[in-house]
């Protein structure tokens, strides 16, 4: 197994770490802490912050950018102090070679149909007029802390989830801690 030296970066409650439209720099691993991803929706003429999701440790944020070199879909804010280790576009790009070329491709076209789904969802809310309500958004908000959805994933891809387990989740993949 190859070793990278282990980026680790913290982040004050309320600190942006990135936000919706810029590049992409990296993939973010959740060590400690929460954080809030959320989109800017135009309702009628006015930028409204929509949460999409609350994660927690274990989780990981920023990977569509790294993916297929889009800019970020969503922005990322630190609600309490986190903790994130970050998987360098170089570190992602290695590791993805030990994938099969037909799963990068699946990966890639399961992305593109994420970014065209949160793309429908905004539109809609701003056809809609009206500011967007947790509580109408249902299923859109929600908190993971983890991989477990690859549990459930069917069986053909069992050597593509260990890939994508170890790659996001194993610290070790990453190396050592950056002095």
């Amino acid at each position: 197994m190859k070793y990278y030296v282990r980026q680790v970066r913290k982040f004050a409650k309320d600190e942006v770490i990135f936000y919706e439209n810029s590049a992409c720099d990296g993939m973010y691993i959740i060590d400690s802490g929460r954080v809030r991803v959320l989109k800017t929706v135009d309702i009628n003429g006015e930028p409204v912050e929509m949460d999409l999701c609350i994660l927690g440790p274990n989780a990981m944020f920023g990977e569509m950018g790294m993916i297929d070199d889009s800019p970020r879909s969503a922005t990322v804010q630190a609600l309490e102090p986190t903790v994130c280790t970050i998987i360098t576009r170089h570190i992602f790009e290695d590791q993805l070679k030990q994938i099969q070329p037909w799963m990068v491709n699946l990966i890639r076209i399961l992305v593109r149909r994420l970014r065209d789904t949160n793309q429908t969802l905004a539109k809609t809310l701003e056809r809609q007029g009206n500011s967007p309500n947790t509580a109408d958004l249902g299923p859109v908000l929600v908190e993971t802390n983890s991989f477990d959805f690859l549990d459930n994933a069917e069986d053909d891809l069992s050597p593509a989830k260990d890939i994508i387990k170890q790659l996001f989740t194993d610290k070790d993949a990453v190396g050592r801690d950056e002095e």
